[in-house]
């Protein structure tokens, strides 16, 4: 029997990482909402590394999206340049999922040095990222093996929306806050459908270009879709917004130009129509990533569905299809995810590499 990969077999621990992570975390989020009302904390900046960037992103979607937080997520390695020359009002949320990356650690003590708060969000429990914050959220994906990011980016996921949700009085807020529960359930039956996924995907193998679009919440995903495109199948994959795509990116798309797009729900769809009519008027081959009741045929050469569930909670199944869809293309480019040969998982100074 060949033994299974990491990168497989942590892809579908999703589902518990999530459910774990939310429920473990519930009491330790009240605690820090409490503690960002008493330091009357209103703005500030969010950092990450890779995937953990791209979480960032997310994070900043959702408090602009559902709280009165001015938050802006940049670069880790970016922060020491763009914090302001007064910066002890503004707080620090810093994603590792080690807690030991060296862009994360030097920003985070940059951070600590003009009085800011510093909140730190890792998988790693005694961290040093845990020990540098004045407040720490760890994520339950338990350990993560591979290289290539998954089941702790769905757990980022997850704990960027509670604590989203949690900070928001809207009643759209507090209802996804409940829906939540209702995830893990959701992100397994996008693993149940891992068959048709593969299916899909040894299709692509010979593609060494790939565009990713996606909008709103479902941005970020475009750039992490990219990112796992790069890490695990060595394919050339970049993520846009899908109206952005089309200020520039789109003029080298052609007939042989595989494009991923995630139509998670049909106002995602909607807003995305002049992009794909454009897209078809090109002959490109459109990869639609779509909820159940999405209609896609018509313009999709090939169609990974999702269940459907409301835009913002769409995250969850969307990247799950992606992770998926860029393992299998990886297999069957004769590569092993588990293994890149230019990445490690913890980013170093002192010439170590990774991501």
């Amino acid at each position: 029997m060949v033994e299974e990969h990491l990168m497989i077999r942590e892809t579908r621990e999703g589902p518990q990482a999530i459910k774990k992570t939310v429920e473990e975390n519930k009491e330790v989020v009240e605690s820090l909402i409490r503690e960002i009302k008493e330091k009357r904390v209103t703005k500030g900046f969010i950092i990450g590394s890779g995937t953990s960037f791209h979480a960032s992103v997310t994070l900043n979607f959702l408090l602009t999206k559902f709280t009165s937080l001015h938050f802006t997520a940049i670069p880790a390695s970016e922060f020491e340049d763009w914090t302001p020359i007064e910066a002890s009002d503004y707080a620090i949320i810093a994603f590792s999922q080690s807690g030991e990356s060296s862009d994360i650690i030097k920003a985070v003590e940059v951070a600590r040095e003009k009085g800011v708060f510093v909140i730190g969000i890792t998988n790693t429990p005694g961290s040093t990222l845990t020990k540098l914050s004045n407040f720490a959220l760890v994520t339950r994906a338990g350990e993560e093996k591979a290289v290539t990011a998954t089941k702790t980016y769905d757990a980022q996921l997850a704990i960027s929306s509670y604590l989203a949700y949690s900070l928001s009085e809207t009643p759209k807020a507090k209802d996804l806050l409940g829906k939540l529960e209702t995830i893990p359930a959701i992100v397994q039956k996008v693993i149940d459908y891992e068959d048709k996924i593969r299916e899909i995907a040894e299709k692509y193998k010979k593609a060494e270009n790939v565009f990713v679009l996606g909008r709103g919440v479902n941005y970020a995903n475009a750039l992490e879709t990219g990112l796992k495109l790069k890490e695990a199948a060595m394919i050339h994959a970049e993520g846009f917004a899908v109206r952005e795509f089309l200020h520039g990116p789109v003029q080298l798309v052609g007939e042989n130009t595989p494009v991923v797009i995630h139509v998670p729900t049909v106002s995602s769809l909607e807003q995305s129509e002049k992009t794909i009519n454009k897209l078809k008027s090109y002959n490109a081959k459109i990869i639609a990533i779509a909820g159940e009741s999405v209609k896609v045929d018509d313009f999709a050469t090939d169609v990974i569905r999702i269940p459907d569930v409301e835009e913002e909670l769409s995250i969850f199944p969307v990247i799950k299809a992606a992770q998926l869809f860029a393992y299998y293309i990886s297999i069957a480019r004769g590569l092993n995810p588990d293994k890149p040969t230019k990445l490690t998982k913890v980013v170093k100074y002192e010439g170590e590499e990774g991501q």
